[in-house]
């Protein structure tokens, strides 16, 4: 006794269209999301009761504990610091130099870093800090 058998109903499913969301969907979120730049150098900035919340202008010189330094987010040696310093006041007369030093950085550290701010010809030094029981939020005050 033969059966009559069904027959199979063969599904295809295309991946064409579901490729084509997907990159479509991939390019969107690539063009409308936004970059965080991070800064050149890690600081744990230091703490401070009396701290008045700030967005730093003009220029940034960041110490680290290692003693590495930045200015405005690019790592400087020590050697091209003044030079670089110099070149940045002379275009920017009035704007403050803003000094974020990580809190664990040697004061010996610190002070030759201003030495270096006040003989490239900077006169108004402002230093970065967080106030008490703030978090550490890369240092914007």
């Amino acid at each position: 006794m033969e059966f009559e058998g069904r027959s199979r109903i063969r599904a295809h499913l295309d991946l064409a269209p579901l490729i084509d969301i997907v990159f479509l969907l991939l390019v969107f979120f690539m063009l409308t999301s936004t970059f965080l730049i991070p800064a050149a150098i890690e600081l744990e900035l230091p703490e401070s009761e009396t701290a008045d919340a700030q967005v730093p202008e003009g220029i940034v010189v960041a110490l680290d504990k290692a003693g590495r330094v930045a200015v405005n987010g690019v790592e400087v040696p020590w050697e091209g610091l003044r030079e670089r310093l110099a070149a940045l006041i002379e275009a920017q007369p009035q704007a403050a130099v803003v000094l974020r030093s990580d809190a664990r950085s040697e004061v010996q550290q610190l002070l030759r870093l201003m030495d270096e701010i006040r003989v490239a010809g900077g006169s108004d030094i402002v230093l970065a800090t967080l106030p008490t029981g703030g978090s550490n939020d890369g240092g914007r005050d």
